[in-house]
Parts: structure tokens; C-alpha cells; sequence
């Protein structure tokens, strides 16, 4: 049965959120990345990545955080614990690992001058050392980050102080979603890609479904619009502080194509999620929250810029970096159960396929609505009821530029 109803209830439900327009100057204006660069990016929890990315003692990889100006080097040291480091060599500031990620059996060693670190950011060796001046190797080791992870997700704070623990940042978040089997996936594939808009207005066509019946109508066919809920309302809204999540529901009465339906024969493709992955008696507090028969997908968005979408099967993130006013750089990875035959195989391809289909209609917006914005023509965004989680967005990053 169907828990989906019409009428401006998110407006009723959240009235601290107004019902105004929204101003579109944050996502043109220089002054405002820059505010948004020191208040928001350099102080808040930022997730850079998954323990499955460092599994063993000596893995590492790197982020560059361009957006604040540095690349973040994360290593698991001899006592197994993940360490986050700036990527940047204490002698003349070279970068110390330039592949994206990689083993050290014992020590990362700067290319320039030889300079070497253990997995716990201590400095070892320095070649010539004694020709330096009141020089104390001791005082010259990788320059921290905090670090700490949740479910599996790694996140750094640039703060030198952070004003709260990961735990508490999360909220809400964190409370809903434990106990979500993170660690039973991997991942099945990903994209990356820098796109000329700014990072706000990519964020923003991810946190709504009142686009999906018009822009894609051709791959999600019935999947997106029928008549009991035309227009994609959502099955549930919800705020976590600075967080936010949006619950949708699917058409149980989708005809699939042809080819979807040989991929639906042997396993999970998005549209068929009934393999029994979840067990819907004792889903975690966030998943599906309304408990509808009709639920799709769960949307979480943590602030400022890491978007999961939760589903019988599998998960996705996003991941949206800022460059500059007008350009961005994202990361999309889909995390899956390894397919076990060539059938299986077969459904994770037609399933990767969909969601690239997806995305790029997605996207293929966004460089043209950010050239035309710069015109001054408009000066608000006008915002239906549908589209609340854009106002808690800008709502709270204005909260976080103003402080």
C-alpha cells in the first residue's frame, strides 16, 4: 500500500524552512566560495574515502582536497590504526605520494630528496643530515589530520582543533543508519568528473525527484511516474542538524524492457531489488523510515558534500568537490556483492549502464544552467515543496559562511 499523499506537507511539516524563493548569488559568486572554502570545507568532518581503500597495514591513498588548497595522504600504520597526513614532505614542501594510492612495506619516501616517513608519520632518514642547522628529526614528521571513520566511511577534519567528534557531527545520521551492512559491499565500479558549474548545482540535482519524470523519461520509462504518484513525491523528509535525507518510492508495476528483464532473471539490476539482501522485519531506524511496501531508495546527504543512496542490494556515493565558483570535480562509486557467474556478471553490467544513463542525463544540465545564471537575468531560485531539501541546503551553508 501506497504512503505517498499530495499537498504542500513538507511545508506543514517543516515551516522553520520558509517557502520563499532562494537566492541564486551563493553559486555564482567568487566572494562566497572563498567564504565557503574557509568556513565550511576547512572546519567541518569531510569524508575522503572507505577502509576498503587501505585494507592492510602499509595501504595508502591520497586525496587532493583542492578546495583547501592540499592533498590528504591516508595510511594504515604497523599498529593497524588509519592516520591521515597532509601529503607534503617536511623538508621543501614536495608532494610525498604521488600515485593515487599503494603500499609501503616499511617507509614513503620523498622522490626529491630522499627524505623518509614510517606508516605513523614519523621521520626516519634524512640523507646529509648532519649539514643541517639545530636540526631535531623528531620535529619533522608528517603534519596530522584528524582522522576517524564510521561505518567503514573515512572522514578528515582540517581544523587543527575540531569543535566536535565525528560521532557528534553526525547526529542524527549516524544514529539512523547503524546497523546498514556497509561491510557486506564493494565496489562494483566507478566515475569520475569535472564539470564547469559550481559544486551547489550539481549537489542540487541529486537531492530531488521532482526532475526524474521529465529528464529521465526514456531509460526509467514507468519506473519514475504512474498514476498514483505522477510526480515522484517522496515516501518521507527528514533533518539531522546540518544533514538530510529524502525517502522514494519506485513503481512495483514497472514493465521492464526486454533486456532489463533477461538481466532481472539472475540478479540485482536497481529496478529489481527483491533478493532478500535486507531484512525488511528489522531494517535500521533510516532505512525506509515511512516502512512503505512502495519504497525505492533512501537519499542521505551528509553536509557539506557526500550524498548516499541507500538500496536493497547496494550503495551509492557521491562525493562533490568544489574548484572554483564555476567548476567541480565528483566522485560516483557504486558498491555492490561480488557476482558470482557470468549471469550475475551480466545484471551488475546492465545495472552499471542504467545508472550511467542516469547520471549523465543528470548532468548534462548543469554547465549550461551555471552559463546562464552569470546573467543576472534571475536572482532567485523558485522552490516547490518537493524541492524542501534545497532550502535546509543553503539554509545551513549560509548558517556556516555567516559564523
Amino acid at each position: 500500500m501506497s504512503t505517498v499523499s499530495n499537498g504542500k506537507r513538507w511545508a506543514t511539516t517543516y515551516p522553520e524552512m520558509g517557502t520563499g524563493p532562494v537566492a541564486i548569488e551563493p553559486c555564482v559568486s567568487p566572494a562566497y566560495f572563498e567564504l565557503e572554502r574557509e568556513r565550511v570545507f576547512r572546519r567541518v568532518w569531510l569524508n575522503v574515502g572507505r577502509v576498503e581503500e587501505a585494507p592492510n597495514i602499509g595501504d595508502y591513498f591520497v586525496r587532493d582536497v583542492a578546495v583547501c588548497r592540499t592533498s590528504i595522504l591516508v595510511v594504515r600504520g604497523k599498529d593497524g590504526q588509519l592516520r591521515g597526513f597532509h601529503n607534503m614532505c617536511s623538508h621543501r614542501g614536495n608532494k610525498l605520494a604521488w600515485d593515487n594510492s599503494g603500499h609501503c612495506r616499511g617507509a614513503l619516501t620523498c622522490k626529491f630528496h630522499g627524505w623518509a616517513y614510517d606508516t605513523q608519520g614519523r621521520l626516519m632518514s634524512v640523507p646529509d643530515e648532519e649539514n643541517f642547522f639545530d636540526f631535531k628529526r623528531e620535529e619533522h614528521g608528517l603534519t596530522p589530520v584528524a582522522l576517524d571513520t564510521w561505518q567503514g566511511f573515512i572522514f578528515i577534519n582540517l581544523d587543527p582543533k575540531p569543535k566536535e567528534t565525528l560521532r557528534q557531527y553526525l547526529g542524527g545520521v549516524a544514529d539512523h543508519l547503524d546497523g546498514f551492512p556497509f561491510d557486506k559491499l564493494s565496489v562494483g565500479y566507478a566515475y569520475k568528473s569535472e564539470l564547469n558549474c559550481n559544486w551547489k548545482i550539481a549537489v542540487d540535482s541529486q537531492q530531488e525527484a521532482y526532475h526524474a519524470v521529465w529528464l529521465h523519461r526514456r531509460p526509467g520509462q514507468d519506473s519514475f511516474s504512474w498514476p498514483e504518484n505522477p510526480y515522484l513525491h517522496a515516501l518521507d523528509i527528514k533533518f539531522f542538524g546540518p544533514h538530510r535525507m529524502i525517502s522514494l518510492p519506485g513503481n512495483k508495476k514497472h514493465k521492464p524492457t526486454p533486456v532489463e528483464g533477461l538481466a532481472h532473471r539472475f540478479g540485482w539490476t536497481i529496478k529489481r531489488q527483491d533478493l532478500g539482501f535486507l531484512d525488511h522485519k528489522q531494517l535500521p531506524l533510516g532505512v525506509n523510515p515511512a516502512r512503505s511496501d512502495d519504497w525505492f531508495f533512501d537519499i542521505y546527504l551528509i553536509f557539506p558534500n557526500l550524498w548516499i543512496a541507500l538500496l536493497d542490494g547496494a550503495y551509492q556515493t557521491h562525493n562533490f568537490w568544489p574548484l572554483a565558483a564555476d567548476r567541480m570535480y565528483q566522485e560516483i562509486r557504486m558498491y555492490v556483492t561480488q557476482p558470482h557467474t557470468v549471469g550475475e556478471r551480466f545484471a551488475m553490467e546492465y545495472a552499471k549502464c542504467f545508472n550511467r544513463d542516469i547520471w549523465l542525463e543528470d548532468f548534462s544540465t548543469l554547465e549550461s544552467t551555471q552559463e546562464v545564471l552569470g546573467s543576472g537575468a534571475k536572482s532567485h531560485f523558485l522552490l516547490q515543496d518537493e524541492e524542501i531539501l534545497l532550502r535546509h541546503f543553503y539554509k545551513t551553508l549560509e548558517q556556516h559562511v555567516s559564523a
